[in-house]
């Protein structure tokens, strides 16, 4: 582990094997609440309360909203609480529970965590991009190219543009994110208050209220060359599903709350700023939507468009202000995303001697030619639904694999040897601690069986729940007795040791 002295301590950016060290833990609890009110009040949110909103209407929406994505919100939370209490990032918290060199394949899949959200998040501010040049240079906005002319050539320049500008301030390390939130949060509780003005002054709630759509919103997956596939409901399980994936892939809230100031702020911070951001950005996603469905003819809405943010910003009436909201709202996630990502790459590549700023640097190049995919996507929202579910997979046994260790298997007690590159008590055999690599792996493979297998029973039981039940009870027993077998090697061994 590197050892920053004098000055070093407070400018340095530490890798997943630096412990952050007591002085360089500047952030308060309000640094955290801004940090993440501003993460989560990303147009996305505005994309997911449409799909909220097509189900089930307001009603359901709101359930959703206020109570199932704050309960969903709480075991993120506790990552947080252990990252600020051992200095540790996100990635680094998987030692324990993986092994020192196990650690390494479930940080392949955190990197699908932070390069697949700013990837996606690029090319939905890109739309928003889209109508800024279309105000300042009068080319065409997203939806409205010329005859002939692909989407894809005007949005090109718009992603290049915030690749540009999120890499740069990510690159500038977690002091310079600190303060692009800041200036986010205030810029995004102003875009939020106007965006609820509109819609509630032009309609009448209770009308808004009463709108049911005719029949739940449903998706067409078609997997594979064969042309084979299935319809997918969005009944409350599945968006329980979704939800949890959307929530649950916020990774890298271990990253900013190991510089936490406490463990309350380090866990009490992220929960209130990610929950008030998301019940209101939800919610102003939701209303804006349902004042579309409400006076539009039955059959006549294409759902795919107007749960745009930026079409719903268009038709509403809102200037380049909002847009450059939403577009600086975007940034401000993905420089988080992409200091995540940089962290999985120094647990993958421990011995690597690169400094943190490189890897910086090289994590937003990564991003842009993955931002430009979805150019060639025809059916964008279908895309992020199997996203949101991709990532699910993943992040529904590995979290919960993670504090099942943390709180039940080591009793809340994780030693610095977490940040070691070999030996210790996570060294395990080679390296590797089988038991929890063997439960993430068959947690994944459960929740896909359930997922892609059964469509029709994940649409009433939710493919998560049967995840998180089979992880917790399988890593509990299996893992425990595992750990209390190796402590009892460890003590054997330096007895030996000792003794001669």
């Amino acid at each position: 582990m590197k050892v920053f002295r004098g000055l070093d301590v407070i400018v340095a950016e530490y890798k997943a094997t630096d412990q952050v060290p007591t002085e360089a833990r500047a952030f308060s609890g309000w640094d955290q609440f801004a940090l993440w009110f501003a993460a989560a009040s990303l147009p996305a949110a505005w994309l997911y309360g449409g799909y909220m909103t097509g189900a089930y209407g307001l009603p359901g929406a709101f359930a959703l909203i206020f109570l199932v994505s704050t309960l969903t919100f709480i075991p993120w939370a506790l990552i947080g609480y252990i990252a600020a209490d051992k200095g540790a990032s996100s990635v680094s918290l998987l030692r324990p529970a993986f092994g020192l060199r196990g650690s390494k394949l479930p940080s392949v899949f955190y990197l699908f965590f932070g390069y697949g959200w700013a990837a996606v998040n690029v090319f939905i501010a890109a739309i928003s991009a889209s109508f800024i040049f279309n105000l300042t240079l009068g080319w065409p906005d997203a939806f409205h190219t010329p005859a002939g002319s692909p989407i894809n050539y005007y949005l090109i320049p718009s992603i290049l543009l915030i690749c540009f500008l999120q890499g740069f301030f990510a690159t500038a390390g977690h002091r310079a994110i600190r303060y692009l939130n800041w200036v986010s949060t205030v810029a995004l509780v102003a875009l939020g208050a106007y965006a609820s003005y509109i819609v509630l002054k032009d309609f009448d709630f209770g009308q808004l209220w009463a709108w049911r759509p005719a029949r739940p919103l449903s998706f067409t997956f078609t997997a594979g060359a064969l042309g084979s596939g299935f319809t997918y409901t969005l009944t409350f399980p599945l968006l329980l599903d979704l939800l949890i994936a959307y929530n649950w892939t916020w990774e890298f809230i271990g990253d900013f709350s190991r510089f936490a100031r406490s463990k309350k702020a380090g866990t009490w911070g992220p929960f209130a700023g990610a929950s008030l951001a998301q019940y209101w950005f939800f919610s102003v996603g939701a209303l804006m939507t349902v004042a579309f469905l409400v006076t539009a003819p039955a059959g006549s809405v294409n759902f795919a468009a107007i749960s745009d943010p930026s079409y719903k910003a268009t038709q509403l009436g809102f200037g380049l202000g909002a847009y450059l909201i939403i577009l600086f709202a975007t940034i401000s996630t993905n420089a988080g995303n992409i200091y995540a990502s940089a962290l999985g790459i120094t647990n993958i590549a421990t011995r690597w001697k690169t400094s943190m700023r490189r890897l910086l640097l090289l994590s937003a190049l990564i991003v842009v030619p993955l931002a430009l995919l979805p150019l060639f996507e025809t059916n964008f929202v279908f895309t992020y639904i199997f996203f949101l579910d991709f990532l699910g997979a993943i992040v529904v046994p590995l979290w919960t694999l993670t504090l099942v260790d943390y709180f039940l298997v080591k009793a809340r007690r994780y030693s610095d040897d977490l940040f070691a590159q070999d030996g210790g008590h996570y060294w395990y055999r080679g390296g590797w601690n089988w038991p929890a690599v063997v439960t993430l792996l068959s947690g994944t493979a459960l929740y896909w069986i359930i997922a892609f297998g059964f469509p029709a029973l994940r649409e009433t039981i939710s493919a998560a729940l049967p995840t998180i039940v089979f992880v917790l009870v399988v890593y509990y027993f299996w893992g425990r007795s595992a750990w209390e077998k190796h402590l009892r090697a460890l003590r054997e061994a330096r007895l030996v040791e000792a003794t001669g």
